[in-house]
């Protein structure tokens, strides 16, 4: 197969997956190679599928609906590595929205590394604080501007 026929396919692949992650459809799996190494924040490092299904279930103690934005999609790609930059939104558990007024958009960062057409390496960077509950840092690091009259 050719390295462009490649990574387009791969690029579905990674398309396949958001789809079923926002439809909670456990076939996702099969998308991913029996050893799989998985990393997310708070979470920290694991291996093999099962550990996809332990964040599943972490994901569904605080998140009800969760959808990926397709549309606002950024491919980058090396080798045998696919990096996306994309945008979500959801509804936790107790119903609130996310991202909120205040936040903006809620980015983030995922490299998948593949095995041929299996995703073989899961990193995913984004910040699961989804509905601003971390006040402290929320108010740390949010971006405040100043109005004409509050310059002198």
């Amino acid at each position: 197969m050719a390295e462009h026929e490649l990574k387009e396919k791969r690029i579905e692949i990674v398309k396949n997956f958001y789809a079923k992650l926002d439809q909670a459809d456990s076939s996702l799996l099969d998308l991913f190679a029996d050893d799989v190494v998985l990393f997310f924040p708070k979470f920290g490092t694991a291996q093999g599928k099962s550990s996809l299904g332990e964040l599943g279930k972490r994901f569904a103690l605080e998140i009800d609906k969760i959808q990926h934005i397709q549309d606002a999609f950024r491919f980058f790609s090396d080798c045998d590595t696919i990096v996306l930059e994309g945008q979500m939104r959801g509804v936790m558990q107790n119903g609130d929205r996310w991202p909120t007024s205040e936040a903006g958009s809620h980015h983030f960062c995922t490299v998948f590394a593949f095995d041929d057409l299996l995703i073989k390496r899961l990193s995913i960077y984004l910040d699961p604080d989804f509905n601003l509950e971390d006040k402290k840092r929320v108010n740390n690091y949010r971006q405040v501007v100043k109005s004409e009259e509050n310059k002198t």
